[in-house]
């Protein structure tokens, strides 16, 4: 009888020691979670403001050159975006979507996310790209690269005007040279007869006049 009232005594020890380190590892935890949660509302707040400060109002001078776009700021829980919407116009025939935005990482950084969808897709562009900055880099660093990415966004946004694809519903024929061109890329038109000629020049369109 001894020597099983010795075994439960060491048996309730266990217990007791596994308990003491379950409680260990929760206390652990709890501070390691205090610690990520700190970490990331404050660098959520960092990407938050060079939203506002940096990625923004580069977006809006973009969207000041474009009457069919709309700009959006859109945040969740795990990055922080700057979304610019176009519209589908004849001389632009498709909706395109521009986001850029800030993902708080680890390690003091954070991910800049370049995302550019057309529709429909009817050529290859660049559709994605990322870098990852500092948290303390200058911001002059950030604001480069997202220059760089709304001019390759333009060039190829500005691409839609010719793309024989997206402008085939809005191609005709110079009547002088025989030239196929987008009605909304012609240089000028004239009106007869109740039709509209469309010119890829205006010497296209003077000898139209003249003849």
């Amino acid at each position: 009888m001894k020597e099983v009232n010795r075994l439960s005594e060491r048996i309730h020890n266990r217990f007791e020691q596994h308990k003491l380190e379950l409680a260990d590892k929760q206390q652990q935890l709890d501070s390691n979670m205090k610690e990520l949660l700190e970490q990331r509302e404050r660098l959520a707040a960092i990407a938050k403001s060079k939203i506002e400060t940096i990625i923004l109002p580069r977006m809006e001078e973009l969207a000041r050159h474009f009457d069919n776009s709309k700009i959006e700021v859109l945040h969740t829980d795990s990055d922080y975006n700057c979304l610019c919407v176009f519209n589908h116009t004849p001389r632009f025939p498709a909706t395109v979507k521009l986001l850029i935005a800030l993902l708080p990482g680890k390690d003091e950084h954070l991910t800049a996310r370049y995302d550019l969808n057309i529709f429909p897709v009817l050529m290859e562009f660049n559709g994605n790209s990322e870098e990852i900055f500092p948290l303390d880099c200058d911001e002059e660093l950030l604001a480069g690269w997202v220059e760089d990415r709304i001019l390759e966004f333009i060039d190829t946004y500005l691409r839609l005007e010719t793309h024989p694809f997206y402008q085939k519903d809005n191609t005709v024929i110079d009547i002088v040279c025989g030239m196929r061109i987008s009605s909304t890329s012609a240089t000028s038109t004239v009106e007869k007869d109740g039709r509209t000629f469309y010119f890829c020049s205006e010497h296209c369109k003077d000898a139209f006049i003249k003849g």
